[in-house]
Formats: structure tokens, sequence, C-alpha cells
């Protein structure tokens, strides 16, 4: 058979195929009526002498199917929130009267068109009546999903189609991202390299393939060792190095005639207990075309690039994919034999972080569309896996004792178990004792010991024989049980195989997910961070060794990557003055330059500085730990340096004592009752304990303001740390730290309300267990700030809890509109603009978000007033990229970090050439290697130059309160990523109102910081 020539510009439509449907069974007679069937009915009931057409059951259809799926969806968010695990009668009304009125209005047409309402109660019918007008006729119905709905609607002469059916809802405008500009030439000029590199290739032919698994499995592993399998069982096609993406599509650089490899039957042995293990697969030619970069990309669709893309890409990672370990874009070498080797810098191999858990280095790879080319983003990677060691060993790191204590016979404690279930949870773990490994997951860990748990063994017929665990393993396998104190673990989803923990072993390859502790962070910290000298060779290192450039798949499709980065033209922009105050002095402003993102303010006023009159210090840590001497220091440290900075303590503290932890959250709810003026508690608190989450918990509930400080940092004192907590507290009370002092006219020439927001995804863990475990972290965190002045310095949060399904904010509608009654009210002035910053922008969400997060901000405008049109101004962040920039020249090297300077922005050479995209570094590196941040605006009614959207977005970046150093993200999404650390912490009490939240921090100041 001929393979099919490709067209002139490589692209063919794969042909269509049909197949016949299978004969079901015959239905059976009680089945439950369709909702087509179900809405005619309902129709003809209400009109039986008039007939139903087809367009108007469409759109009937239509209507009713939206209205139940956002009710669904609302009842489903509403039992996430609640903590149920099934959607109960309660969530199913409650989305009922927050849903439907609202469907109604946007459906209806006209004031008195047909209004279906649930009936739950009379008063909900009076509301909705008077809203949209009295209703004299109603017929009952009974529907499907709700018990008890009527179909109201007012008494006339209309026609069926006028009275009954919604208006056909106008096609939604479709938002296109803002077109790239001109680039800009502000700031001084910057040689740089980037960690990309050049692929070309000259028009070579690729053959695309269609693979289908039946039955179909998630994991690209497996299907991967399907695949393998089936080039053993066809040998021609071990010579043809195709390309498999793991999932449904095979590239190939030469024809495949697939009548022979068509339904071959695959058996793949070896795979966790209750696999599948016989597997069909299905081969099928979907299409050819050229892999060219020489071609223009206005020459390309967007489908187009994307498939030369995904092409190229698979092609590249087939190789590696073999040789190591694959997580998402990453690779890692997680056996000895399959390590790189240690040239790379970074001390390839693993680092131990404790508790069964280790750092693996490795390298990130892929590929990526700039102006006019495709590129190669190369990497370091580093992640985190579980150590392959023995379950007992595991056990024993878990709890942070030694091995010997562990094996000395004496049983847990209930907390040592629950601890140990925690961690033990999920974590694949393998046998050795039979004739062939096993593997399977673990369920749980069982609360009794191993010597007091019995088996109940089949004896053939219909009862079974008990036998204690020891003698089963004794009789059967003749291994003599040591640990007979310890727990055993539940194996599998029935949990119906119980084993010991001296016969399980961790399977090694299992990345770990869960959070780690400070001294795990710390010491991942020091293993990983290496400046941007070192980080650049480590890349060149990986590129040489990995062999990009002569890997075989990539060579037999005609692919080349370049030996050498990419050198791009960045300019560094000028650093934003910031405005002080002189000491004594409330009139004239004082003006300082950061360099390189850092600037001091020694012998300078806060901008508008607070005094505290009423406020109280609450130790709750151990005077053994941090002495009556120590706490006197510490506070008559932190007045000196607060009169100093312009936020005195201008009355003595009405309140100190020591605490007992535990008592955290009854003591401040006494204090707030004995102190009403009280403005601020300052609380010394331990480490590795509950007592900041009880005291923020406590204190944003009954509206105390707390500041909560390390005992360390007590015992310690340093002027640097008191200074940040005076920013810290300053902010929180009201006052501003600093001020831009020649913000751009994109901030300035109207009034324009700021708006920081961030999605955090699995992020609401539950009190009973707030281990980050899967099961716990079911919901995502929306988070929103918006401006209150025109510095912008001082912000209104707000947050949402919302499934964490969802890639976009889900009540942002609601959000902004307050924030804009909060602007309103705070200036007296409705905003003239919005400037919007999204952070979590990705290729794969840009567009969703770009059409819902906008039409979500235009109507919460709308509901403001019908005519109000701010201007809108939408950017999104990207931070999870793994693109470095290099100062080409050692005089622009920055630090013992060697970074490129602060303010470095590059917008040509790896953006794209249709969207407005720059990168920005607007922080110094301390430690590691800087990560620029990438920005896209999506969408600009203000049409701002792109050098005023520049230099706003980094003068932004030096207006947090927290210290004097630019962050590497605007302050807006600064602080909306502070919600979310903190309303992490408020959710895990469940009876926690948000409101309360939002009412203290827009009242009095950002309690959040």
């Amino acid at each position: 058979m001929a393979p099919p020539k490709p067209s002139a510009k490589g692209a063919k439509k794969a042909a269509k195929t049909v197949t016949k449907p299978k004969d079901g069974k015959k239905r059976k007679a009680h089945r439950k009526e369709s909702y087509s069937v179900y809405i005619y009915r309902v129709l003809k009931q209400v009109h039986p002498d008039t007939g139903v057409s087809s367009k108007a059951m469409s759109i009937m259809n239509s209507f009713v199917n939206d209205v139940f799926e956002r009710i669904a969806a609302e009842a489903s968010r509403l039992a996430h929130y609640n903590k149920r695990s099934t959607i109960s009668s309660r969530e199913i009304q409650t989305a009922v009267r927050l849903i439907l009125p609202g469907e109604l209005a946007k459906h209806a047409g006209m004031e008195d068109q047909w209004l279906l309402s649930a009936i739950y109660d009379d008063d909900l019918v009076e509301r909705i009546r008077e809203s949209r007008g009295s209703c004299s006729r109603h017929t009952s119905i009974n529907l499907p999903t709700f018990e008890n709905e009527i179909l109201s609607s007012s008494s006339g002469s209309r026609t069926f189609d006028e009275y009954y059916l919604p208006a056909i809802e106008e096609p939604r405008e479709q938002f296109q991202l803002v077109r790239k500009p001109a680039p800009s030439f502000a700031g001084r000029h910057l040689s740089l390299l980037a960690n990309h590199f050049q692929i070309t290739c000259k028009g070579s032919i690729v053959y695309q393939y269609y693979i289908g698994i039946n039955p179909s499995i998630p994991s690209k592993k497996l299907n991967r060792k399907i695949l393998s399998l089936l080039e053993e069982q066809v040998p021609e096609l071990l010579e043809l190095n195709l390309a498999y993406d793991g999932m449904h599509t095979i590239y190939s650089s030469k024809y495949i005639d697939t009548r022979r490899i068509n339904q071959i039957s695959i058996d793949l042995k070896g795979t966790v207990k209750e696999s599948p293990n016989q597997f069909t697969i299905f081969f099928t030619y979907v299409d050819n075309f050229h892999l060219d970069t020489r071609i223009p990309p206005e020459n390309q669709t967007a489908i187009e690039k994307q498939r030369m893309k995904h092409a190229i890409d698979t092609i590249f990672r087939q190789t590696s994919v073999g040789r190591f370990h694959v997580v998402q874009q990453s690779f890692f070498s997680i056996t000895p034999h399959l390590q790189i080797g240690p040239a790379h810098g970074l001390g390839w191999g693993t680092v131990n972080l404790g508790l069964g858990r280790e750092v693996c280095y490795g390298f990130y790879q892929n590929v990526v569309e700039t102006f006019d080319m495709l590129t190669m983003n190369i990497d370091v990677a580093t992640t985190t896996f579980y150590r392959p060691i023995a379950l007992v060993e595991f056990l024993a790191e878990v709890l942070e004792v030694p091995f010997a204590t562990v094996i000395d016979g004496r049983a847990l404690s209930e907390a040592q178990k629950k601890k140990f279930n925690r961690e033990v949870a999920g974590l694949k773990v393998e046998t050795r004792h039979c004739a062939s490994p096993r593997r399977f997951r673990v369920a749980r860990c069982t609360w009794k010991p191993m010597e007091n748990i019995t088996l109940h063994i089949s004896n053939g017929k219909d009862d079974s024989l008990p036998i204690s665990m020891v003698d089963y393993f004794k009789s059967r396998y003749n291994i003599d049980l040591q640990y007979r104190h310890l727990p055993c673990v539940e194996l599998g989803r029935s949990r119906e195989c119980i084993l010991p923990l001296e016969l399980c072993y961790i399977v090694g390859g299992q990345r770990c997910i869960k959070k780690l502790n400070e001294q795990q962070i710390a010491n991942l910290i020091r293993a990983t961070s290496r400046n941007a000298t070192e980080r650049k060779s480590a890349i060149m290192n990986i590129h040489e060794r990995v062999d990009v450039r002569n890997d075989p798949c990539g060579s037999e499709n005609g692919l080349r990557v370049e030996n050498q980065m990419m050198k791009l033209d960045g300019r560094v922009l000028p650093s934003p003055r910031l405005l002080y105050c002189y000491p004594n002095s409330k009139l004239q402003n004082c003006v300082t330059t950061p360099n390189n993102g850092t600037w001091d303010m020694r012998g300078k006023n806060f901008y508008t500085g607070v005094k505290i009159k009423k406020w109280a210090v609450v130790c709750y840590a151990d005077s053994a730990i941090v002495s009556p001497n120590n706490l006197e220091s510490f506070i008559g440290n932190l007045q000196r340096v607060a009169k100093e900075i312009g936020m005195p303590f201008v009355e003595e503290y009405c309140f100190y004592s020591y605490i007992p932890p535990e008592d955290a959250a009854t003591s401040l709810e006494i204090l707030h009752r004995t102190y009403p003026n009280l403005q601020i508690a300052i609380c010394v608190v331990p480490g590795k304990s509950t007592v900041y989450g009880d005291l923020k918990r406590k204190g944003d509930l009954i509206g105390l303001t707390t500041q909560c400080v390390r005992t360390h940092n007590v015992t310690r004192v340093s002027p640097h740390t008191l200074s940040n907590l005076c920013m810290k507290i300053n902010s929180k009370l009201g006052g501003v730290n600093v001020a831009l002092s020649a913000p751009p006219p994109a901030m300035v020439s109207d009034p324009t309300l700021f708006i920081g927001c961030h999605l955090a995804r699995n992020a609401v863990p539950t009190v009973s267990d707030s281990s980050s475990s899967d099961s716990n972290m079911d919901t995502s965190i929306a988070c929103l700030v918006g401006s209150l002045d025109g510095h912008p310095t001082r912000f209104s949060p707000m947050f949402r809890v919302q499934s964490r399904n969802s890639s976009t904010i889900i009540d942002l509608t609601d959000m902004v509109c307050e924030a804009i009654v909060n602007f309103r009210q705070a200036t007296g002035f409705k905003p003239h603009k919005i400037v919007i910053y999204r952070s979590g922008i990705g290729e794969e969400t840009i567009e969703e978000i770009l059409q819902t997060e906008l039409r979500a901000i235009r109507e919460a405008c709308k509901l403001i007033e019908p005519n109000f049109q701010p201007g809108i101004t939408f950017i999104g962040l990207d931070v999870t990229h793994h693109t470095r920039f290099f100062a080409a020249n050692d005089r622009d090297k920055i630090g013992s970090s060697q970074n490129v300077p602060a303010g470095t922005l590059v917008e040509t050479g790896i953006t794209v050439n249709n969207a407005f995209e720059f990168y920005l570094v607007s922080h110094a590196g301390i430690q590691g290697t800087s990560r620029p941040t990438k920005y896209v605006v999506m969408w600009d009614d203000n049409q701002f130059p792109p050098y005023e959207v520049h230099e706003m977005t980094y003068q932004l970046c030096h207006t947090q309160s927290r210290c004097t150093r630019s962050v590497s993200i605007p302050s807006p999404v600064y602080y909306a990523k502070l919600v979310a650390q903190r309303a992490k912490i408020l959710l895990a009490d469940e009876k926690f109102d948000s409101q309360l939240f939002h009412e203290k921090s827009r009242s009095e100041g950002m309690i959040f910081v």
C-alpha cells in the first residue's frame, strides 16, 4: 500500500471513519423518560392545543440543561465548602435559590416572560414574583430532578413562542489577545543569553498515527510499556524510531502499513494488582505534514503551529523517556546506572532530606514557540521522591526516632500511629518474600500490633480457619517475623491483603507532593541553590551529555538543535523614586532611589505612620526559652526602632503576660473583651506549633489585629528584623510605608483601580488532618485584592472557595464588584480605569481565562451601573516557566549570585509574534538564579503604550510593605498570594466566616501582611 502524498503545505485532513453502532439491548418499559420527551410533555401540558416546533424544542432543551448543570455545579461547590462527601437536599435547595433567579433574568427577554422557580417555601415564591412582576396563573409540573417546581406566568393574549420561550441569547463576543506592539527603547541596553536552543528543520515529512489501547489506561508509563511489547511482536517497528507521546499519537519518519498491526493483543504482566493485563492495540493512519521551521509564523494557522510543535517535542523526548524517569516535562536519574554523571556541576544523584524523602536532580526539556522559530528550553530540574527503603526504616524516619528505638519492642502510641498512617497511605510498596515481586498500594496501617492480628484462611470448604499472622508466615513462607509489636499495612483498594512492615519496601521513583517541613525546605534550598554562572554551566553540560543535537529520533526526522544558547537584547529599566517622610516633619517628603532593587530607610520615616496607644504583649513560649529579660529587651528595642521610623508607641503596653500555648485562642478573646480599644497584640509564639493558626483564626474572628514573632527573633534581636516587624505593624494598622514619587501616567492620569488575582489550587485542608493529603485538598481558594488609594499602597482583600477542577475564578464578578464599591467608598470616585494582574496564566489556560474572566469583569461593572464602562487592562503572569537569563558580559553580573540586574526586561527573541509578551526580572537575586516573570497583556481598553506597561509593572514591584526590597511580582498579586496563605489558615476552621476577615481588613488595614 503506497503512502499518501502530503499537500503543498504539508497539511492533509484525516479521513473520517464511520463506525456502525452496536446493537443495544431492548430497553425496559419502566425506563426513565429522556429530557426531550419530558420537555415536550411539559409544553403540551401547559398548552395542549398548540404544537411545538423542533426549534422551540431545541431552545427549551438547551435552557433546561443549562439551568440544571449550573444548579448541580453550585450544589457541588456548596458541598465541598461544607466538607460533605455527598450532595444533600440542603445544598440542592440552596443552589436553586442562588442560581435560578439569575438564570431566568439572563434568559428571559421581557418582564412578564415565563418563570421557573423552586417552591420550597412560599416566601421565596413571593420574593421572586415581586422582583419579576406578579403572576396570576401557574401550572404544577413534576420535574425529574426536583420534587416541587412550577411554571408560572401572567395571563395575556401572547402567542406560545412569545409567552413561554426564553429570548435567544446573542452570540458572545470573542475577545482577542492584544497584538504584539513595536518594541520600546527605555532603559540601558544589556546583552543576554537565554537557556533556549534554536531548532531547525528543512521540510522533512512526518507521518502521524493514532494508537488506541483497549481497555484505556491513564498511565503514560504503562502505555509506553505496551507499545514496547508491540514492537517486540512486530520487529519492523523497531527500525522506525517511533516517537510516542504516551497517549494516542505516534509520529514516524516513514509510512507504516497499519493493516498488519491493527487489533493486536498484548499481555502485560507484572502490573500492580487489580490492573488489567490483556490489551488490544488499534493502529490507524491519521495524517502527514512537513516539519519546516523556515515557514514564517504569519503563514501558519494556530493549529498548524501547535501540531508541528507537538510533533517536534514528542520526537525529542522519545530517547530521554527510555533512559530516565519522567515527571511531567522533566527527566530524573533515580537509578545509578542511568545517571548522566557528576560533571553537571550540581552533584547528580540524590540528597537525603529526612522523613523518608530525598531530592533528585534531573533536567527539564520542552519545545517552545518564540517570535520566528521553535526553540528547545533546557534547564536544571529538581524534585522530591520517597526513598526506596524498607517500610520499617521509613517508619523510624517519619517518627524522627532512631531505628533502634522502633525495634526495641515497645508498641507505638496513638499519635505515632496517626502520623505514620498519614505518611504511608497511598504509597506503592513491593513485597519480595514470594517467588516474584509484587506491588501494592497502601490503604492504611492497622491500629493493632502484628502479634494481635488473626487471619482467617480458607480450608477449601465453606468455613475458614483462624491463624495468627506470625504462625501464618512461619508455616507458609518459613519466615520468622521479628517486629511483632509494630502495626501492619492494609493493601489494595478493598484492603483484603495485610502484610507486616518488615516484608514491605517502598517502590523507587515515587514523587512526593506532600508539603515539606521547615528543616526539609532548608535542606532542599541548600542542595539546589546555585548562582547564575554555575547554573549556566550545568545547562550546557546537560545539553552536551544528553546529546540532543545527535538524538537518533530527531536526526531521522531531519531535526537539528544548536549547540549554543540564544543571544538576546535586553534592557534595564530605570529604578523608580520612592517617597518617605523626613523625621520630625510631616510636610516634607524624602525621596530615595533603589539600587538594584534594594534601598535603605535609615534616617527616614514611614510615608504615613500610625500612633500606637493601646497594645499588649503576650508570650506563648515557655519562660525557659524566652526569659523575661529577653522579652523586655525585645520590647524596648522594638519601641526604639518604631519611634525612629515614624510609628511611635505613645503609651506603655496595657497587658503583659506569659500564657500556656493551649490557651492561646481563649486568652486572645479575653484580652479583646477586657481592652475593647486594643489596637494590636504582639504575640511571641514557639516554632513547630499550632499556636500561630489558632491566634490568626481567633484574632480575625473577633476583630483583633495580631503580630506574631518567633522565639528566635526575640532571643536574638536584629535591627533588620525589628524594622521589618514595624513595616508589617504599620500596614496592618492602616499606615502607608512607602509611596511612588513619579508613577507613570498610566497610574495617575485618572482614578485607577488596581486588582491582583490569584487562584491557589488544592489549598483547603481540614482541621482533623492538615497534612496536605490529597483527600483533604479537594478545593481551591480564589483570592483578590483591590486598591483603596491612588498610590496604590492599601488594598482590601477577599477570597472564595471553589472547586479545584476550575482554572478560572468562578465568583470573579462578585469579587470585582466588591472591589469597585470599596474603591469608591475609600476615594469618593468610581474608577475610570481598572488594571488587573492575574497570576497562573499558562499556554493551556490563557484563552479560557481571557474569555471567561474578562466577561465576568465587564458584568461586574454593569452591576454597579448599567452604563459604567471603565477601561480594563488585563495582564497575566506566569512564574512556572523554565526560562532563565544570564549576563553575556561579566561587568553586568550582580553580586555573589552573578544574576542579571533588577529591572532587566526582554520583549523580543523568545516571545511570540502574535501577543504582547515580555519577561521582567524585577528583583535582585540573593540566592540561586533569578527567575524572570513572564507577562502577557491579554486585554487593554486603555491602550497604554508598551513602555508605560513595563514601567507601571516594574514600579508596582517596589510598593509591597514587608521589606525594603523589590519583589519578583507586582504588589497586587503579591498581596493576593498572602491572602491565600491566610485563607488556608482561616478555613481550617469550618465555622469561620470569611466575611469578618473582609470587613476587618477593609475598615482598619491590611491585616493579611
